[in-house]
């Protein structure tokens, strides 16, 4: 269910926990109750299992997603353990990188709260099966959804104090309140805990902006339940759509920023392993450039394009993933034409065009090269010739 140039708007007016979190993906029609079964089996854990109901909170229908785990008693877990869990699991590559980094951002928080070292952290609430399946779960189906931009409204956090491992601590409890740091946040009149660490790292992760709903186009809603009675609906409510064109075909203005640092001490293996772990993060763009540095010594420079809200996701991972001890920011305009996705027919089949729009009218086109190789191979022909065909096809009247 890839969804090229989509937007995934967050509404989190009743906070946000991991089970919500999963449960709005689900309602939204993304993936499945029974592929979550089968992928949280790659993990070596025991004595768990998930479902979905439907539920009704305040009269809205929505889904709630159940983790329900044997035994009433469970340890805390370090980092370090849930870590070896993750890299351990015959997950995608994709999922165990999402995974670590939102386990590392939540280890971060807790060790700053508590006054800790990263390596002495143990995690209770977050350390337990239920958020370490909310978490995993969120990865696999944000991976299914794939959106183009992810955005978020001001999170509400509720108020009061909530009972904790560590006693009762004022909401938000100090970790959550670390993980939204820079966040537009909320106080409610509710005295509860309307935002969990759990929740308060999904939406840190994967959201690229927040800001309110933007016009746009909506094409699927789903709403994800909590599990306790609140005054408000205890919902989370995910919206689905393309962003709206004021003029019918306008080029879009994204407003970036881009990341760049020149390394001289590195291989090529690691260099290409870091642009490939940019990708797999969410960037919208991430090359090599050679250059000559200081010294007359080659070297190359690491550049990484994202959104402004993304900017400490990909600060970390280049710190963590290279030996650089700077790196540049600048903010940048990126100019977009409006794209749309078209299927012509040729004399080897269907193929799908892209199709690049300015002020209306259709000034580039790119057949899709998957389609255009199954083609040439099914037909043995060369790849060129189906590519040209379909690119013909594709400028031809009422096409």
């Amino acid at each position: 269910m890839t969804m090229e140039r989509k937007t995934l708007f967050i509404d989190c007016f009743s906070g946000v926990s991991g089970d919500m979190f999963v449960a709005a993906l689900l309602d939204l029609g993304v993936g499945s109750i029974d592929m979550l079964r089968e992928e949280l089996g790659r993990l070596d854990l025991e004595g768990w299992e998930v479902e979905l109901e439907r539920v009704r909170p305040s009269g809205i229908a929505a889904s709630r997603f159940i983790v329900r785990v044997a035994g009433e008693k469970q340890e805390p877990r370090s980092l370090s353990d849930i870590n070896d869990l993750i890299s351990s699991s015959r997950l995608s590559e994709n999922v165990k990188s999402r995974c670590l980094a939102i386990f590392s951002r939540v280890g971060r928080a807790e060790a700053e709260a508590h006054g800790h070292s990263l390596q002495e952290v143990h995690f209770h609430e977050v350390g337990m099966v239920d958020s370490i399946i909310d978490i995993v779960s969120a990865c696999l189906l944000m991976e299914e959804l794939a959106p183009a931009e992810v955005i978020c409204s001001p999170v509400e956090m509720g108020s009061g104090m909530v009972d904790t491992k560590h006693g009762l601590m004022p909401v938000p409890a100090p970790a959550t309140e670390i993980l939204l740091r820079g966040v537009p946040v909320a106080h409610g009149g509710e005295e509860c805990e309307l935002t969990t660490p759990t929740g308060a790292a999904l939406v840190g992760f994967f959201t690229d902006s927040f800001e309110p709903l933007p016009a746009m186009r909506i094409e699927a809603i789903g709403y994800g339940s909590g599990t306790r009675e609140t005054q408000r609906p205890n919902v989370i409510r995910f919206l689905l759509g393309e962003r709206a064109s004021g003029d019918g075909g306008a080029e879009e203005v994204e407003h970036m920023v881009q990341l760049e640092t020149n390394i001289d001490d590195s291989t090529p293996e690691l260099l290409a392993s870091m642009v490939e772990e940019m990708m797999a993060q969410g960037a919208n763009d991430a090359w090599l450039t050679p250059v000559i540095m200081k010294k007359g010594r080659p070297g190359v420079q690491v550049s990484v394009l994202c959104p402004r809200g993304a900017l400490d996701r990909f600060m970390d991972l280049f710190f963590s993933q290279s030996s650089t001890f700077g790196v540049r920011v600048r903010e940048v305009e990126r100019h977009c034409l409006e794209r749309r996705l078209d299927t012509v027919g040729t004399d080897y089949g269907f193929i799908r065009v892209k199709k690049g729009l300015r002020r209306g009218r259709v000034v580039t086109a790119a057949p899709e090269y998957e389609d255009c190789r199954r083609a040439a191979r099914e037909h043995g022909v060369p790849l060129k010739v189906v590519y040209e065909a379909a690119l013909v096809a594709a400028v031809r009247p009422h096409h």
